[in-house]
């Protein structure tokens, strides 16, 4: 079978998002509506560094996240500049949490975690 070129950029999108940990990474940076930092994507997930940033790499090579250093940190924002990409978090925005226990987990801690941002920057030292 052949798959354009042009083809492969929205297959791996797709593949991106197709697994729990990216797509909840995903929801809760699309909530945001703001970059986070690594530590606090870990903390709202409560799931490993490791295993986050493995998934934000994934997402990053998608080109649906994109990251961005300041001093220690590592920042993370959806790309929100392209169709595809506008219409893919559309959709994963109105996933609704109501019966979602695990969503409705991560947007709390999403709220918690950014109420204790120092001048709208990441605090990293907190840990639950």
């Amino acid at each position: 079978m052949y798959i354009s070129t042009y083809m492969i950029k929205e297959v791996e999108k797709y593949k991106a998002i197709g697994e729990e940990i990216r797509l909840r990474i995903l929801r809760v940076l699309v909530k945001a509506q703001q970059e986070l930092c690594v530590c606090e994507i870990v903390d709202v997930l409560e799931k490993p560094q490791y295993n986050i940033s493995k998934n934000l790499s994934i997402l990053r090579k998608a080109e649906l996240v994109e990251e961005q250093r300041a001093g220690k940190l590592m920042m993370y924002k959806v790309i929100n500049d392209n169709l595809i990409n506008k219409k893919i978090f559309e959709s994963i925005s109105v996933i609704t949490c109501d019966n979602n226990p695990v969503f409705k987990n991560d947007f709390s801690n999403l709220k918690k975690r950014l109420s204790i941002r120092k001048n709208g920057k990441c605090v990293v030292t907190y840990r639950k």
